[in-house]
């Protein structure tokens, strides 16, 4: 677990049931952060406001990241946790790529070595060790699972960095557990993510994921 040094910047992304409860979660164990809550319902904003102080904004979340200064962004300790229903990472590096993005049909093969895949939008599919829905209050152990007790040879993360396809280059954002239930990842980690990307001449399997869970996106 990642613990956020003083004065942290926190964007939380999407202010539905996860996000509110992140919101909560990390003002009350991080009070000296600064918290942010974007979304583009503004009912939804508000009831953030009544027990939180927080910022507030209505805007979509690739949009709103996008009109952050980027070089400021790099240089303090700002964190994303991601609580929309989109790859976050994907559509903000799609966003800023000087190429085209063709999302392409997940090859069979792929899909079928990959840990309970679910097949989402053309290109995407959410990934996942666990068979069940896992407790809100899972505190990600290194080498095991927290609610079966079962061994875990490998973080998800881990696997997907060695993940060896065809021609296709492999690039993964780590997703960091700040609190039990509630992972997130630094801006400098994204914008390294799309150095990576940007500089691939070949197709890409961009994937977020933490030590269970994730999700993946394969364009060219």
């Amino acid at each position: 677990m990642v613990k956020l040094i003083e004065n942290s910047n926190l964007i939380v992304l999407g202010a539905g049931h996860f996000g509110q409860n992140a919101l909560i979660k990390c003002s009350q164990s991080y009070p000296n952060c600064r918290m942010t809550i974007v979304d583009q319902d503004e009912s939804k904003l508000k009831n953030c406001t009544q027990s939180i102080l927080c910022e507030t904004i209505c805007d979509d979340g690739i949009s709103y990241l996008n009109s952050l200064p980027k070089d400021i962004l790099g240089q303090q300790s700002f964190w994303i946790i991601p609580s929309i229903p989109i790859h976050v990472a994907f559509e903000w590096v799609k966003s800023n790529l000087s190429r085209h993005v063709q999302s392409i049909e997940i090859p069979k093969m792929l899909f079928q070595n990959l840990p309970n895949a679910i097949p989402g939008n053309i290109g995407t599919v959410y990934l996942s060790y666990a068979t069940f829905r896992c407790p809100d209050n899972c505190p990600e152990p290194v080498d095991h699972c927290y609610f079966t007790n079962q061994s875990r040879p490998i973080s998800l993360f881990e696997k997907l960095q060695g993940l060896k396809f065809r021609n296709f280059t492999s690039i993964v954002l780590i997703s960091r557990q700040l609190l039990p239930g509630i992972g997130g990842f630094q801006f400098q980690d994204l914008m390294d993510t799309l150095i990576r990307v940007e500089s691939s001449d070949m197709p890409v399997m961009l994937s977020t994921a933490c030590r269970c869970h994730g999700v993946m996106d394969v364009f060219e």
